[in-house]
């Protein structure tokens, strides 16, 4: 004839588990949202920097002279380091942006800016304050990306 004392341990200890199983569960759930919220805000602030780059070029385009500008960002996003880059080739510029290293891998993000523009530079977030130079000489627009220390 079985104890009672037994078959009381053998069932809080099938409610431990099954409690483990659903908290890994909720666990799981939250890390992907987060890791989307994430993705998400970096999407943002590389528009938010299309976006300023492209009024510095503008800027620049119709006032010919040198422009700076100057963009506060945030230190990290969610607890994850970010990169921001300028580049262009023969036929477009863009803004490209990822989490980790700036030089290694390949950007998760990629924003067009206008044609035309000569576009370089790389920004680390948490590493200074963004800032964007743009020039106009001879009809050909450059926009340098940098980041910018007080002191």
């Amino acid at each position: 004839m079985p104890s009672h004392a037994t078959s009381y341990f053998y069932t809080i200890v099938a409610m431990g588990v099954v409690a483990l199983m659903i908290t890994n569960a909720f666990k799981i759930q939250v890390t992907g949202l987060k890791a989307v919220s994430d993705r998400h805000e970096l999407r943002e602030l590389l528009e938010a920097v299309a976006t300023e780059a492209t009024e510095l070029i503008a800027f620049t385009e119709a006032t010919n002279a040198t422009a700076k500008m100057s963009l506060h960002t945030t230190t990290l996003i969610g607890d994850k380091e970010y990169w921001i880059r300028l580049y262009s080739d023969a036929t477009e510029a863009w803004v490209e942006g990822a989490f980790g290293e700036p030089w290694a891998g390949i950007p998760d993000y990629r924003v067009e800016l206008p044609r035309g523009v000569n576009a370089s530079g790389t920004y680390r977030g948490g590493f200074g304050t963004l800032m964007m130079n743009s020039t106009n000489q001879g009809g050909d627009q450059t926009v340098i990306l940098a980041r910018w220390e007080s002191g």
